[in-house]
C-alpha cells in the first residue's frame, strides 16, 4: 500500500495510507442476466470517483496537532494544488476534495493526547 510521508512542504510525524492504492480506477462494469438466463457484461470508462485519494493513519499513522494545524491551513487555501510525497520519493500531485464534507476528519488518540488519528480526503489534480 502506497504511503505518504509529505503533504506540500509539511513533513507528516508518521506516513499516511493511502486507501485506494490498488483499487481499480478507470474501469466499471455493470451487469444483468438476460430472459434466457445469459450473462450480458457492459464496461465503460469511470468518470465518478476516479479521482479519489483518501489518506487514512489506520493503526500507526498519527499526526501530532501541530502537524494537523499545518495541513488545515494547506486546506483553507483557494485554489491550490499540492505534492503528495509517497515513501519512496516519488510525487502526487493532488488537490483537497474540498466538494467534500468533512475533507480533514480528526480523532485524538486518546483524552489527553496530542496525537490525532486522521482521514484527509484529497483528489488527483
Amino acid at each position: 500500500m502506497v504511503r505518504i510521508k509529505k503533504i506540500g512542504g509539511i513533513e507528516l510525524d508518521n506516513p499516511l495510507y493511502m486507501l485506494e492504492s490498488f483499487e481499480v480506477k478507470n474501469v466499471k462494469a455493470v451487469s444483468f442476466n438476460t430472459l434466457g438466463g445469459s450473462k450480458i457484461v457492459y464496461e465503460s470508462i469511470r468518470r465518478d470517483n476516479a479521482n479519489n485519494i483518501t489518506l487514512d493513519s489506520m493503526e500507526n499513522g498519527w499526526l501530532r496537532l501541530e502537524t494537523l494545524k499545518k495541513i488545515v491551513v494547506l486546506a483553507n487555501e483557494l485554489g491550490l494544488t499540492i505534492n503528495l510525497t509517497t515513501t519512496d520519493n516519488s510525487t502526487i500531485k493532488a488537490r483537497f476534495r474540498l466538494e467534500e464534507n468533512e475533507v480533514i476528519k480528526a480523532e485524538m488518540l486518546y483524552e489527553g493526547s496530542e496525537w490525532y488519528k486522521v482521514t484527509i480526503k484529497m483528489a488527483y489534480a
